[in-house]
């Protein structure tokens, strides 16, 4: 024990350092942490579709499309379970379980190989589609904004293609801008029933070949045979409709789509009507990257937005945000921050009540800005975002994290008061309590603990975030009790001058503060039935 002590009282610049760095580099995880509403997943599961153009039995798709699907789907590694579901209208449906810990994104692209490996064994009437649920795109929508003005919404939507867009994408952080509203320009391809009989072609084949090759999901069209309308979507972007003419549909020939079907270029019919006091309104919607800080991407847009607004002025056309999820995010932090702030103003004002000694007071202020920066470092290192979970876990915290300091710093107080050396006050405050503060600290942290190992995926989630929060956060505040607070209060009463000596003096029972308690503790002890009674009526009130 002597050495602790020794350790303690003896290195005072060295733990300063200490806390010192680890506080500097708490900003710094900060700074690199990305802040979103809520934390980015990935399900632990994937969707095999199989469709059909025509309704069909539940027998004849089982035997035709699922069975062949089920067998590709089970040659795979790391699944845990598979279901499988076939409805009349809505076809079958394979979900595929994964076992904790899989890399759902490698996982989805073997699953995509192997469903591909069998498509020549799956009539083409059938479509197959596999499918992921991207929670990163739904949380990674930050903004929707509005594009409002005089006109047509053609005119709005024209505008919004040819300007807003581009500079939106600008923006360091915005990974995609998704117009919607007004008539979206589309391609027509109608066939040729006569010549696609002779070379034995359907919608679905043509449609097949015209998605081929491509890497990002576009709807562009409808093509029309007969009775029949198939919606084309492709996966690459085509820059004139003379690509689309050129494309080759049978190597005999070759067959181009030119040969086989009419290819015009035009409007898709308007599906929606939008308006805003009156004017014509396009709806923008924002998708930003997934390690970007969501309230600095915030600010950077909402200028690019006010730029774009003094350049479409002249036009009667404004840029108008319609929602921000940075708005509530921000919310979230300034009120943690007001919580922190004002739970440490009153504890401040409580212990200065009591201590008479400001600056021992303000070691104890100072615990809470370094217990949570020094825990955003653990942040970094888990690998979790600053959230509306990881917040709650903080303020949860805050509420705690001043205890052990305040355990610590009052016991070096009561023993400075007897008249004990600062040294020995120091290190004898700390022998006394230290057992007693670690065990309070570490059954606030068992209770979530837990929750970490949770084979539950939604709870497993819930509880990494929260329960990392709240575990560094209690962790850093019981390292700060047991050595920072120590350390500034040896260095504050070494400099205490024969003055402040009273100020360490016992209180005498005769306060009339103590004498006022030790009356209601008697009053409470003689009456307990209506104490009990009482205290249950104020907490229900």
């Amino acid at each position: 024990m002597e050495n602790r002590k020794s350790f303690i009282t003896g290195r005072k610049t060295l733990i300063s350092m200490v806390f010192t760095g680890v506080t500097l580099l708490g900003v710094i995880s900060y700074q690199m942490l990305p802040v979103e509403l809520f934390p980015n997943v990935e399900l632990p599961f994937l969707i095999v579709h199989a469709g059909s153009i025509q309704q069909s039995d539940p027998e004849t798709m089982e035997k035709e499309a699922i069975i062949p699907l089920e067998g590709a789907v089970g040659s795979l590694a790391d699944i845990e379970k598979i279901e499988t579901y076939i409805e009349p209208r809505r076809g079958g449906t394979i979900f595929i379980y994964y076992k904790k810990g899989t890399d759902i994104k490698y996982a989805y692209l073997r699953l995509l190989e192997k469903v591909n490996g069998v498509r020549s064994q799956v009539p083409e009437e059938y479509t197959v589609n596999v499918l992921r649920i991207d929670t990163e795109q739904m949380t990674n929508r930050f903004m929707t904004v509005q594009v409002r003005g005089a006109g047509s919404v053609d005119r709005l939507r024209s505008i919004a293609a040819s300007e807003i867009v581009t500079e939106l994408e600008s923006v360091d952080g915005i990974a995609s801008v998704q117009v919607s509203g007004g008539r979206e320009k589309s391609v027509t391809v109608l066939l040729d029933d006569d010549i696609c009989e002779a070379y034995g072609l359907t919608p679905a084949s043509v449609a097949s070949m015209i998605r081929a090759g491509s890497s990002e999901n576009l709807f562009v069209g409808n093509i029309i045979s007969g009775d029949n309308l198939t919606a084309v979507k492709v996966q690459s972007r085509y820059h004139s409709v003379e690509q689309l003419r050129r494309i080759v549909i049978s190597a005999e020939g070759p067959l181009l789509l030119k040969d086989i079907a009419d290819i015009s270029f035009g409007t898709m019919e308007q599906s929606s009507i939008s308006r805003v006091n009156g004017k014509s309104a396009v709806t923008i919607q924002l998708v930003k990257d997934s390690e970007v800080n969501l309230i600095e991407l915030s600010h950077r847009t909402r200028e690019v937005i006010e730029k774009i607004n003094r350049e479409l002025a002249s036009g009667e056309v404004e840029v108008v945000v319609q929602e921000d999820a940075a708005l509530s995010m921000e919310d979230n932090i300034n009120l943690i921050i007001e919580l922190a702030v004002t739970g440490g103003f009153l504890a401040v004002l409580i212990l200065w009540f009591f201590l008479r000694n400001i600056r021992l007071v303000l070691i104890v202020a100072a615990a809470v800005p370094v217990s949570i920066f020094t825990a955003l470092n653990f942040f970094y290192g888990f690998g979790i975002s600053i959230n509306s979970l990881t917040l709650v876990g903080i303020a949860l915290a805050v509420g705690l994290l001043v205890d052990n300091s305040i355990v610590v710093l009052e016991n070096i107080y009561r023993l400075r008061g007897k008249g004990y050396g600062v040294t020995e006050s120091v290190t004898g405050g700390v022998r006394e309590v230290w057992r007693s503060v670690f065990a309070g600290t570490l059954t606030t942290v068992m209770v979530f603990l837990p929750f970490l190992f949770s084979d539950e995926f939604l709870i497993g989630v819930i509880g990494k975030h929260i329960g990392v929060s709240v575990i560094s956060t209690l962790l850093i505040s019981l390292a700060v009790a047991l050595v920072l607070i120590p350390v500034g209060a040896h260095a504050i009463l070494s400099r205490s001058g024969s003055a402040e000596s009273a100020i360490f003096s016992i209180v005498s029972r005769k306060n009339r503060l103590i004498m006022k308690y030790n009356a209601l503790l008697k009053s409470a002890l003689r009456f307990p039935a209506r104490v009990i009674i009482l205290a249950v009526i104020i907490f229900f009130i």
